[in-house]
Formats: structure tokens, sequence, C-alpha cells
């Protein structure tokens, strides 16, 4: 932000103790116990980091050792038609065939576009509707601190429309100094950020109608059915909905295992 040279920390390869690393091992040694035909694995993109990968590395191991044929999958959910830009990644293992790498069904590339994909599925087209008064949650209004400033943000920015970097004539923020996400708005012509499930109180992405975002229109972001229902207050529906994997992307993971359980190989 300075524009000062600084030595770049080496990579940290150490993992810090948590129990629930534990649970990687925990759901593969359930898979083995039932003798299962076949599993689906999904975990954040951290889990290839230098200090977290050898979980994944041992955990096909371990897989593989007792029969199951493996692929890693890394997806970002906006290439399959979820309306985020989540990436998530996925272990497929079946004790039949090796599964395949579903073929992405959207492209995010506004230049040479591939012409038998369709384009990336936006938040305009998924939130429509949604602005109706029903859908009113008094936790939607947003006040305080940084409310005058957060007004001020045009759709599809972050607190960066207020510094010096883009221009502002008047700068209220240095650029890098926050947060990616602070302030961040939704652009209706492009898919959304990833929906976080325990966001801070100015940490989008906001509607660009300059309020945060209901329940239904997360669910719909994260590509829920309309039908599907979440329980408790909103704090709680927002980490359900932040902590899941969206659907629509799940589907086209399992269809591949499913695929290998059939005998068709994948791509099912």
């Amino acid at each position: 932000a300075q524009g000062k040279k600084a030595r770049r920390p080496k990579p940290i390869t150490e993992a810090k103790p948590d129990e629930r690393r534990n649970l990687v091992n925990e759901f593969l040694e359930l898979v083995i116990k039932i003798d299962a035909d076949g599993f689906l694995f999904e975990n954040v993109p951290s889990i290839l980091h230098p200090r977290n990968k050898v979980l994944a590395l041992n955990f096909i191991a371990q897989a593989e050792s007792n029969g199951y044929k493996t692929t890693m999958v890394k997806a970002n959910a906006a290439d399959y038609g979820v309306p985020q830009l989540r990436e998530r990644v996925f272990i497929l293992g079946s004790k039949y065939s090796t599964p395949q790498i579903p073929e992405p069904t959207h492209t995010r590339s506004e230049k040479n576009a591939d012409l038998f994909k369709k384009a990336a599925v936006t938040t305009g087209e998924v939130l429509k509707g949604f602005g109706a008064t029903k859908f009113f949650e008094p936790e939607e209004v947003v006040s305080g601190k940084w409310e005058e400033e957060f007004r001020e943000v045009p759709p599809g920015w972050n607190y960066k429309a207020l510094t010096a970097w883009a221009g502002h004539p008047n700068p209220v923020f240095e650029a890098e100094t926050r947060f990616w996400n602070f302030l961040l708005k939704l652009s209706p012509d492009k898919p959304s950020w990833t929906i976080a499930a325990n966001p801070g109180p100015w940490v989008g992405p906001f509607h660009w109608d300059n309020r945060r975002l209901r329940t239904p229109e997360l669910s719909a972001l994260q590509s829920f059915p309309k039908r599907y229902k979440f329980t408790g207050n909103k704090r709680e529906r927002i980490r359900q909905i932040g902590n899941a994997a969206p659907p629509l992307l799940v589907q086209k993971m399992a269809e591949q295992v499913l695929a290998t359980l059939n005998g068709d190989g994948g791509q099912g």
C-alpha cells in the first residue's frame, strides 16, 4: 500500500493443532467401514495449502489402498451454473472405475467465450423478484459507522472505490489496507463473490440496493431450490447457507461418481 519493497515470507508448512482436522480421516473411515461403492468428499481450497496438503494426499493414498479409484477436482461453482465465484476441492472415489472431471457448463470469460457454453449466471438474473416487500428482513438495514461511505460505493466495488487509487476526489481509505470484502457490493451483471458463513457487520457481499442480502437471496446464490427452508435466527441461517456447498455444484460431481456405478465411466 505504501509502495515499499518487502521480503516475501516463506510459506507456512506446519499446520496448527485443530481437532477438526481429524474429521477428514473419520469420514474416510466410515466410507471404508460400510464398504461404500463410491464417495464424494468436499472441502475448501486451503486443503491444498502447503500446511494442509498432506491431509489430502494421505486421504487419497488411504482410499486407493482400500480399493478406490480417485479423482481430485478443484472447481469454481460459477463454471457449473451457480451464480457465485466459489472455489471448492472435491475428491471423487469409486470401486469400479476412475470418476471423470465434469465438463464445465458455463464460462466466466467475456473474451473469446466458448460458443458451446453458456455465460456465467449473474446475480441480477437470480435475485430478480426478491426485492419485494414480502421478503424484507429487519437485519438487512445497514446503519452505523461506515453507513455514509457504504452508500457511496458503486455496484461491483468495495472500499477501494473511495481511495486515491480509484481516483476518488476525497479519499476516505487507502488501497490495500482493508480486507477485500470490506464494503463489497454485488454487481447485477456478474456472479456473486463467495458467501461467507460468519461475516462481520461491514463484510460483503452486500446487495447493490445498499442493504444486506436476504435469506432467500443468499439461498438462491448458493443454488438451493426455492422450496428449501432454513431455520433459526438470521445469523444461524447465514451460517447454514455459508457453510454449505452449492447443491448444483455437488450434483455435477456426484453424477460422475454415480456414472461409474452405472458402468458408463463418467460424464453421466
